[in-house]
């Protein structure tokens, strides 16, 4: 069944209209018609089926003809990922989607070549949206990550530190400790995870010791150098899964 995205005060009412760009894809794009059903997510935890009513280039209305409510993970997993370029960090923001993150932080890091003019912030973001919306229409998550950022690493591990979750930091250096190893050893009664991935280089020291002394646990990904999108994934898979037992 084809999805549409639809935000949550909307996915409220019995009978609504999609926005523009929504219906123009589901009817120009999936060739959808009156009497189709769609699947229906908001972002907030809710899901719904409904069917098409009225089906025009701009505009569809759908009755909604069954709903449910999925709860947020018990214990949330953020990733905080410095900004990467491109394609990089498209993929980084699509599989966060699929690997239930419940945020994702953008880091401005002294290694970092990317960056964005601060005028550009507001179309840059909007687009990052777009692609976790995407992202959870296909991978049926009820549950859009928020979006932060980018912002200093100074200010993230503040966050971080203040939010009483556990911090994960990736890191080369010498002393680490495997991720599931040190996911082994965490209490069980925990609110939160984070986890920090540098760029390509790895976090300066400066910026290591920022964290450090936020609390943050130095962790290891294995034996090979990965690259800063395929380390986010691994490790926020690995806490992931960790968090469901």
């Amino acid at each position: 069944m084809h999805r549409c995205f639809v935000p949550p005060d909307r996915l409220r009412l019995d009978v609504f209209d999609l926005d523009e760009a929504e219906a123009r894809h589901a009817v120009q794009v999936l060739r959808l018609g009156p009497g189709d059903r769609v699947g229906l997510l908001d972002g907030a935890g809710g899901l719904a089926e409904g069917l098409l009513e009225e089906a025009g280039r701009r505009n569809a209305r759908v009755r909604v003809v069954g709903r449910t409510s999925v709860p947020a993970p018990a214990v949330p997993v953020h990733l905080l990922v410095a900004l990467l370029k491109g394609k990089a960090l498209d993929l980084v923001l699509e599989k966060a989607v699929e690997l239930g993150a419940a945020s994702i932080v953008l880091l401005e890091t002294d290694h970092g070549v990317a960056r964005v003019p601060s005028e550009d912030v507001a179309r840059k973001r909007e687009t990052w949206r777009q692609t976790l919306v995407e992202a959870a229409k296909q991978s049926r998550n009820p549950w859009l990550p928020d979006l932060v950022g980018p912002v200093p690493v100074d200010a993230a591990a503040e966050t971080a530190q203040e939010s009483g979750d556990v911090l994960l930091l990736a890191s080369l250096a010498a002393e680490t400790r495997p991720l599931g190893t040190v996911l082994a050893g965490l209490p069980r009664q925990i609110t939160g995870i984070r986890i920090a991935v540098g760029p390509e280089g790895d976090f300066t020291e400066r910026e290591e010791r920022r964290f450090r002394s936020a609390g943050a646990l130095a962790i290891d990904l294995g034996p090979r150098i990965l690259r800063a999108e395929t380390a986010a994934i691994a490790a926020l898979a690995i806490a992931s899964e960790h968090t469901r037992r």
